[in-house]
């Protein structure tokens, strides 16, 4: 029904005098510009609304328009709108220096009085100076103006469309049920818009939609509280519900910003809960990814008891060195076996992620090896035994660095007549009968024999080098040909190979093998697949997945995650090309400084960095990326241009402040970001929103949890126990000795003399 100010009824009706009613007037507007407008006020009426705080949302609006009776009559109907303003600071009035003049007398005045000995003081100000002195302006951004359309709706414009020099705006701070509806107003985004040009359209335009938002906070003004509170018990609250479109994180950029201990953990699992609950009503498949290096995500927190895991029944947790007890929680082991053939791609992209920085000419060579590739695949027998050979080294290597295979693990290498006869010294390997062309090996015997047949083939590929003549007879070589690269003199012409033979047998300072311990964190012999495919394969099905790292260093961190980014960008540019839809999927990244700095972006050679495809291709496969981090600078400008959601809280850094400052309206919060340290106190811009505001992001704790169990019709769960390990209290310093121990072991105190007996 179309509804328009004509009559008295309809107005009673109509959303802007519902976004009127409950408002209490603070004063008027004297000078209106197209950005900003300043604000005539006094103590009396400020005291009245309870307080105008920095950031308060205020209205303007013609003289009439919040009394049905006369906004027919009074108002024309093209200056039916209300002006949206956000108080910036204070300002000056024209008589400016004439009240602080008048104010300066009246505390002189009074300080006099104190200390006068009548009693009581004579008055200081009379009632029409006081009232004069009480006078106060405050200049406000002006964010936009609501009118109501021919349907009825509330419409937002981000501007003012006429100023008038003696409009006679009436200004009034709005509370309860009027500053929830500014709040919860939204404006579909550009690229979801009915009208916008097709091509144009967002990443998750044609995703389903829903009504049900939910609560993330409550709108905050300032770190004091105290006038909110009185307000809110004298029936006028301003601490409204803030809540979020959960579409508007879907496939698209979402930015957390603020320093350690600000909260951004705690919004990481307010935004997790806010996508998790937009698939279970919409029905649509969206799988989130969480890294986690302390494991806040994956145990339950002690103070609350809550632990993400238990927003449903499709939550899996996979964690580094998953323990028996671990996997009896059906949490899942974030290893590989490197011993099993089947997963051995998975194991030589991380090796090769691992080792990818190395200019280390033998660890280059050993990456070229490639014993990933399958001797079944070989063209004949003689490729087939080479690639055979291969892994023999690459297998024994794993072994000397410490990885252990199932005890009935067994390898066949393969061998000639002479590689037997080599062999036939290595203590506790039979080589059986004549004519013998493979050895079936434990892993303590391939490791005896390659090392033997490491040190053989090193040698002579080190004397042809040199050009000496070490009397190595065809024999010799014979025995070792599998294992040498120059087909000169006979090797099988795998360029690799020389490479897998110095991670087993380095020479010199060589690290060889032991650059492979690192491999221990991610090796289980009981893993029975591939954790990369598996975290996709749960992500497709719009599972949440925690991947808790909390048990390894960084190094272990980078290199896990880079191989997880990988595989999903894999399989995302695969069905991209065969025009498959995409699936879509979140990835959360704790400290994205260092994943997304702009250095990454500015270097040709990282172009294959997953991150930065990530980061770029991203959008194309309706893969979203809400990412935590400290600073503002450390994340190239690319990513930050192209962030739909911002969440900003305490920073100390006035530069960090400044670069934020550059986007949408953030200039108007810089001051407060430097200065108030609460934690889970926010600026807040969606995707949809038309204006940022500051918000007390919501705890995520047990209430949230079964909140959000019973929107998606799962029954309500009990508090968790799962807590994560605890420190000893104890500390022994097994791993650093007293240096006063080690120094007096060193240099004994001489024994004392005679004479200082005696003087003691």
């Amino acid at each position: 029904m179309s509804i328009s100010l004509g009559a008295h009824a309809a107005a009673e009706e109509s959303v802007l005098y519902g976004l009127l009613k409950h408002a209490t007037k603070i004063g008027g507007v004297f000078d209106l510009g197209y950005r900003e407008a300043t604000v005539l006020t006094n103590d009396r009426w400020l005291e009245r609304a309870h307080g105008l705080p920095q950031h308060c949302l205020v209205l303007a609006y013609p003289s009439g328009l919040d009394d049905p009776a006369k906004a027919a009559q009074d108002v024309l109907p093209e200056d039916r709108s209300v002006i949206l303003l956000r108080v910036v600071r204070e300002a000056s009035l024209p008589n400016q220096a004439d009240l602080v003049h008048l104010r300066a007398e009246h505390t002189d005045r009074a300080i006099t009085n104190y200390y006068r000995d009548s009693d009581p003081p004579a008055p200081t100000t009379d009632i029409l100076t006081k009232s004069m002195m009480q006078q106060a302006a405050f200049r406000c951004r002006i964010l936009g103006t609501f009118v109501e359309d021919e349907n009825g709706n509330l419409v937002f414009g981000k501007d003012v469309d006429a100023v008038y020099a003696a409009a006679g705006y009436v200004v009034a701070k709005p509370y309860g049920a009027s500053l929830q509806t500014i709040v919860d107003h939204v404006e579909l985004p550009m690229g979801e818009r009915v009208d916008d040009q097709h091509g144009d359209d967002a990443p998750n335009a044609d995703l389903p939609d829903t009504d049900a938002t939910m609560t993330i906070g409550s709108l905050r003004y300032s770190s004091a509280r105290r006038r909110e509170q009185v307000g809110a018990r004298e029936g006028r609250p301003t601490e409204v519900d803030v809540k979020v479109r959960p579409k508007d994180f879907v496939a698209h950029k979402t930015a957390v910003f603020g320093m350690t201990r600000a909260g951004k953990s705690n919004t990481m699992k307010v935004l997790a809960s806010a996508v998790h609950l937009y698939s279970h009503k919409t029905g649509t498949r969206v799988g989130q990814l969480i890294f986690d290096p302390a494991g806040e995500y994956a145990y339950a927190n002690r103070q609350d008891h809550t632990a993400l895991a238990q927003l449903g029944d499709d939550v899996r947790i996979y964690r580094l060195g998953a323990t028996d007890q671990d996997r009896a929680k059906r949490i899942r082991p974030l290893s590989l076996n490197f011993f099993d053939p089947s997963q051995i791609d998975g194991c030589w992209s991380l090796i090769s992620t691992f080792l990818g920085t190395s200019q280390v000419q033998y660890v280059k060579s050993f990456l070229n090896s490639d014993p990933s590739r399958s001797p079944a695949d070989a063209d004949g027998e003689g490729d087939k035994r080479r690639l055979e050979a291969v892994r023999a080294m690459y297998y024994s290597a794993l072994i000397k660095a410490g990885l252990r295979p199932a005890g009935d693990w067994r390898y066949r290498l393969p061998v000639n007549q002479h590689t037997r006869a080599l062999l036939d010294s290595v203590d506790g390997i039979d080589t059986g009968p004549q004519g013998t062309t493979y050895l079936s090996l434990n892993a303590r015997q391939l490791r005896s024999a390659c090392e033997r047949i490491a040190r053989q083939s090193n040698a002579i590929t080190r004397a042809t080098a040199a050009a000496r003549n070490r009397n190595f007879s065809p024999t010799d070589i014979e025995a070792v040909r599998l294992w040498i690269a120059d087909e000169s003199i006979g090797g099988s012409g795998d360029p690799g190979i020389d490479g897998a033979v110095d991670m087993v047998s380095p020479t010199g300072a060589a690290g060889g093998w032991k650059l492979l311990r690192a491999m221990k964190h991610y090796h289980a012999a009981e893993a029975t697949s591939d954790f990369a495919p598996a975290i996709y394969g749960d992500l497709a099905r719009g599972r949440l997945v925690i991947v808790d790292l909390s048990r390894g260093g960084d190094q272990v961190l980078q290199t896990c995650a880079e191989r997880v980014v990988s595989e999903i960008l894999a399989r995302a540019s695969e069905r991209f090309r065969e025009g498959k839809p995409p699936r879509p999927m979140q990835i959360f990244l704790e400290e994205a400084h260092r994943l997304l700095h702009r250095d990454k972006f500015n270097q040709a050679s990282q172009s294959s960095d997953p991150y930065v495809r990530l980061a770029k291709e991203a959008a194309k496969y309706k893969i979203g990326m809400i990412y935590a981090t400290q600073e503002v600078s450390s994340v190239d400008e690319m990513i930050l241009s192209n962030t739909a959601n911002w969440v900003c809280a305490y920073m100390n850094n006035a530069s960090e402040a400044q670069k934020l400052s550059k986007y949408y309206d953030f200039v108007d919060f810089a001051e407060q970001i430097l200065t108030a340290d609460n934690r889970g106190f926010v600026r807040l811009r969606t995707d949809s929103s038309p204006y940022t505001l500051p918000v007390q992001i919501a705890k995520f704790d047990l209430d949230m949890v079964n909140d959000i169990r019973r929107a998606c019709g799962q029954a309500p769960t009990q508090p968790s126990y799962d807590f994560a390990p605890e420190q000893g209290d104890e500390d022994n310093f097994d791993d650093c000795p007293d240096p006063d121990e080690v120094y007096d072991a060193k240099f004994p105190p001489p024994a004392p003399t005679l004479f200082d007996a005696v003087g003691a």
